[in-house]
């Protein structure tokens, strides 16, 4: 595929975290590609997650931002291993293939770029930080960012509805018909989902830290990252989006759904 992303180097702050992002969604939006759902998405939560950094939401800021760099720093190097045929997390090798491919629905790209990033990256973030950190096995410093990682889910839930109003206005004006008909049933649901996500994001960052050996490590990286597969593929094969997959170009060029 024609290479459209470029790893960004030396990403020291949350503000050229932003700053990369905003010039990615950019190029992806130019060039049509389908990935720019997911991205745009992921922009949006990064900029509410600047201005919670600088309101004092969070016990440590400064650690946060380290995690919040970190993060987006798996992304930019999941994007540029998928563009250059290297091997990439397969959460992230599924959906940037679906988005490659043009037959997803505009929910799929979404759920399945929050599943790749959250499920796959999030828990490699955590122990590499914490590792570095030698925050393990410390349970008065784990505790303290633990307490950091779950108003993470706060952030998320205060954004569903912020989230369905960008998915709606640049792609799928359906969104905001589903939204009315469920109520708040959806961001109910969507929150719930989120939050389980990010305990199993954690649960995973302990075993990791706990591992006996490198060995027992790679074991539980591959675990997890397989975990994160499966998770995309249910999103994939979910009855609603198999049953109507053959119209889903035609609700992209319409921005239907």
């Amino acid at each position: 595929m024609e290479l459209v992303s470029k790893r960004p180097e030396n990403l020291k702050t949350i503000n050229q975290v932003i700053n990369e992002m905003t010039e990615q969604l950019s190029v992806f939006q130019k060039a049509g590609d389908h990935r720019a759902v997911f991205h745009r998405v992921y922009l949006l939560m990064t900029k509410e997650m600047q201005e919670r950094l600088s309101l004092g939401f969070f016990l440590d800021p400064l650690w946060m931002e380290r995690v919040l760099v970190g993060f987006a720093q798996y992304y930019f190097n999941a994007l540029e291993a998928f563009e250059s045929a290297q091997p990439c997390p397969p959460a992230w090798e599924l959906a940037f293939r679906l988005a490659a491919e043009k037959k997803s629905f505009v929910l799929q790209d979404a759920l399945l770029g929050i599943n790749a990033h959250i499920n796959s990256d999030l828990p490699m973030v955590m122990y590499t930080i914490l590792n570095e950190d030698n925050a393990w096995p410390d349970a008065r410093i784990m505790l303290r960012r633990r307490q950091d990682h779950e108003r993470i889910n706060t952030v998320l839930s205060d954004l569903m509805d912020l989230v369905q109003d960008e998915l709606s206005y640049y792609y799928a004006r359906f969104i905001r018909t589903i939204d009315y008909v469920m109520g708040r049933k959806d961001e109910s649901l969507s929150s719930m989902i989120l939050a389980h996500c990010r305990d199993h994001v954690w649960y995973n960052a302990e075993l990791l830290l706990d591992a006996a050996n490198e060995e027992d490590r790679i074991i539980h990286q591959q675990r997890i990252e397989n975990t994160a597969l499966t998770i995309g593929l249910s999103v994939v094969n979910a009855q609603p989006f198999k049953l109507f997959k053959s119209f889903a170009p035609y609700t992209r060029r319409n921005r239907l759904f």
